[in-house]
């Protein structure tokens, strides 16, 4: 008998990956080159948790693992084994995770990143300035009254669940399309809890926001029943010259729509809408990111916002290793032949200058 159409294509597919990993191949994003060897090795991660074949989770675990060895220059251990039945994510696959991470979280896209974080970090913290001082000829320096209090950098796990048909994850193991497809819906409920956290956590095991009290920025509150001209300003020039010259805004869509009227007094627009994908908006010359975590229920009347005006490279986040994903049933997965895999990451991020800060309250769209 013939090939059917399926059986066909899984073989096609088997010669293509077959070719030397110096060949380039498009990787999920459409853009980005890989190695064939890793599409190999990424086709082999679907096959695996589709299988749930022992053999194969821990034939892929160890690849990854020299993967990850050799990218981050370290030893990662052991992450997941066969019968835990944890399988280590390639880094093709991972990077097509966090790139869409990158792409959706708009403070991965402004913030310090830190690749390959420690289990802890320890970060300084200015609490004074560096003084300068005319010196005369042949004198020392003085030195500064400098305060460094450390600021300790811990990543928390992440995870997400999705259950997916046996059906769609075997496709997934010949058929970069679905691989994408899978890659980004976890993409999607890691960025949101991500973000969350990012914005407002509270630093008990997930990441400390910029809008905690790990920090204290400098508040101005919006003076009229409505946004205007002089309320942003005041926002902007809180923050001392070294500080707003690097600040960027960062605000809920309910503050865009309150900036989106607003005019200066010579009756010309703030904010100037981005016509480049990519690209953000821009109020008097500065880039303007929308974080909708940011609350749109502050105030009296409960349907205030805040604006945000902050050094974008002072709230820092730190990615510790790879990524795991375990694969289990639960419910009704048995009888309707689903497999419910769970993704697990760790990762970090905090502010770490209250002087790099400021907000506008009250803020009414």
């Amino acid at each position: 008998m013939g090939q059917t159409l399926k059986e066909y294509i899984e073989a096609r597919a088997n010669e293509l990956l077959k070719t030397k990993a110096k060949d380039m191949v498009t990787n999920h994003d459409g853009g980005t080159k890989i190695s064939a060897e890793d599409q190999k090795l990424a086709s082999d991660f679907y096959k695996a948790l589709s299988t749930k074949s022992t053999a194969e989770i821990e034939a892929v675990n160890g690849l990854v693992a020299k993967q990850y060895k050799a990218k981050a220059g370290q030893n990662i251990g052991t992450i997941g084994t066969g019968t835990a039945g944890g399988v280590l994510v390639p880094t093709s696959v991972a990077d097509s995770i966090i790139q869409q991470l990158i792409y959706i979280s708009p403070m991965r896209q402004i913030a310090t990143h830190i690749d390959n974080m420690p289990a802890q970090l320890q970060l300084p913290s200015e609490t004074t300035t560096v003084t300068g001082y005319w010196v005369a000829e042949g004198a020392p320096v003085t030195a500064s009254a400098e305060v460094l209090a450390p600021n300790i950098l811990t990543p928390y796990k992440l995870g997400g669940l999705d259950t997916f048909t046996s059906e769609l994850l075997q496709d997934a193991a010949t058929n970069p399309s679905i691989q994408k497809f899978v890659e980004n819906r976890f993409a999607v409920a890691l960025a949101l809890a991500e973000n969350a956290a990012f914005v407002s956590g509270t630093g008990s095991g997930q990441p400390w926001g910029f809008r905690s009290s790990y920090i204290t920025p400098t508040a101005v509150a919006q003076a009229g029943a409505s946004l205007a001209y002089s309320d942003v300003t005041a926002l902007q020039y809180s923050l001392t010259t070294a500080y707003r010259q690097q600040a960027v805004f960062v605000t809920s869509s309910n503050g865009v729509r309150a900036l989106v009227d607003l005019k200066d007094t010579q009756g010309r627009p703030l904010f100037i809408e981005s016509i480049r994908d990519g690209v953000p908006a821009t109020l008097l010359g500065k880039p303007v990111y929308i974080v909708d975590e940011i609350p749109t229920n502050l105030g009296a009347g409960t349907n205030a916002t805040e604006i945000w005006y902050f050094v974008p490279d002072r709230y820092v986040i730190g990615d510790r290793l790879g990524l795991t994903i375990d694969y289990g049933t639960q419910g009704t997965d048995f009888a309707a032949d689903q497999i419910s895999l769970r993704v697990i990451k760790r990762v970090a991020g905090m502010p770490i200058d209250s002087k790099a800060f400021a907000k506008l309250t009250g803020v009414l769209g």
